[in-house]
């Protein structure tokens, strides 16, 4: 598991774990649901635009990874890119399934 996935299931279970320390304190809690992200080329992350693709258009251009279900209804899904350290294409879709950002993290 590379380094920035690592930090990203460590705060995902540090939410709900503060979750559980509060009861009935409002903190968001996320949910990890598959334990890697896929590898993609780096060219690939084009099929995504912002504002118009659907969770259902990435599946498609991308294929399943590494998913973030956050209680809000936003999830982030991470890919990691190919030939590169540790670079990762990430994509947060809101509520609705729309994409709202993506973002390119180099290694």
């Amino acid at each position: 598991m590379t380094l920035p996935l690592r930090i990203a299931v460590a705060l995902a279970l540090a939410a709900c774990i503060a979750g559980c320390a509060a009861p009935g304190s409002e903190v968001p809690s996320a949910i990890v649901t598959t334990p890697r992200a896929k590898v993609i080329a780096a060219e690939r992350s084009n099929a995504v635009v912002t504002g118009r693709s659907t969770r259902a258009d990435v599946l498609a251009a991308l294929g399943e990874t590494l998913v973030i279900n956050f209680d809000t209804g936003y999830e982030v899904w991470v890919y990691r890119l190919a030939r590169t350290r540790d670079g990762e294409f990430v994509v947060l879709f809101t509520p609705s399934g729309v994409v709202a950002k993506t973002r390119v993290r180099s290694g």
